[in-house]
């Protein structure tokens, strides 16, 4: 066990010191030239509107029914609980539900 141990040891440092010789040659090496990346245009104002969070669609209770998807997650849900489904499945999908 203890040659086991000796031996990691060894070979720990040996990764240390290879990586370290890495980073002197990174740092001794000229930086790379600046890459031609273009900036990206200024928002415009009108643009600020476009990235406004969307409304909320209210309390679940105000919507149901009114959204298909939202109605078929809520009774896949009620499903897998009813068959003792594991509840982080059932979390899921009531997060996707809202």
């Amino acid at each position: 066990m203890d040659d086991n141990m000796l031996r990691m040891q060894q070979e720990a440092a040996e990764r240390v010191r290879q990586m370290q010789e890495r980073a002197r040659r990174f740092v001794k090496e000229e930086p790379p030239a600046p890459m031609d990346i273009p900036c990206p245009p200024e928002p415009s104002p009108k643009g600020k509107e476009e990235l406004s969070p969307p409304p909320r669609r209210g309390s679940l209770l105000a919507n149901f029914g009114k959204d298909r998807e939202q109605l078929f997650l809520l009774m896949l849900a009620v499903l897998l609980v009813k068959n003792d489904a594991p509840i982080e499945l059932v979390l899921a999908l009531l997060y996707l539900a809202m």
